[in-house]
């Protein structure tokens, strides 16, 4: 699949758009202290709410791609976001999965990158931000609604592993 890739720049109010949806280009230090906060607030669901938050603001520009380019469901939607991840400079996702669950691979991570410049290697996972990409991935690859995947981080690249490995399962 060829992603098609719309960027324009408002100069006026600054702001940049990718595919009609304004997107913020980001850096290391903003994605790593977002997570360092979710962190920090676990006890009141931080990490959960910064998946869910991420799960809810990606799928609306992966229905609009669908809709705009005729993509089915399935295969075809879950390549597309996995490109868009790599468009909107997050990283490298291989990915194999179907309407029950899958596996997703990260080559390469932003976020672990940017977490090993700024605090060094982790002793546990933490791309809760990519958990959220890859549950809105799934459910909007069949047309699911929100929540309805599972992802697990099994492997992390910030703790010194090969890849960034996670399991995806329909709940």
């Amino acid at each position: 699949m060829t992603f098609k890739l719309e960027h324009t720049f408002d100069e006026k109010n600054y702001r940049h758009f990718l595919n009609g949806f304004e997107a913020v280009m980001h850096c290391h230090h903003y994605i790593t202290l977002t997570t360092k906060l979710a962190e920090d607030m676990a006890a009141y669901g931080g990490t959960k709410i910064l998946a869910e938050s991420v799960e809810d603001s990606v799928r609306p520009l992966f229905e609009a791609y669908a809709q705009q380019h005729g993509l089915s469901t399935g295969d075809e939607r879950l390549k597309m976001a996995a490109e868009y991840y790599s468009v909107m400079g997050m990283g490298l996702m291989e990915l194999k999965g179907n309407i029950q669950g899958g596996e997703v691979i990260l080559t390469r991570s932003h976020l672990d990158q940017g977490w090993i410049k700024k605090f060094g290697s982790a002793d546990r996972s933490l791309n809760y931000w990519t958990c959220g990409y890859i549950a809105a991935m799934f459910a909007g690859a069949f047309d699911r609604p929100a929540r309805s995947y599972r992802v697990k981080e099994m492997s992390s690249l910030v703790k010194g592993d090969q890849v960034s490995r996670f399991i995806v399962q329909a709940v």
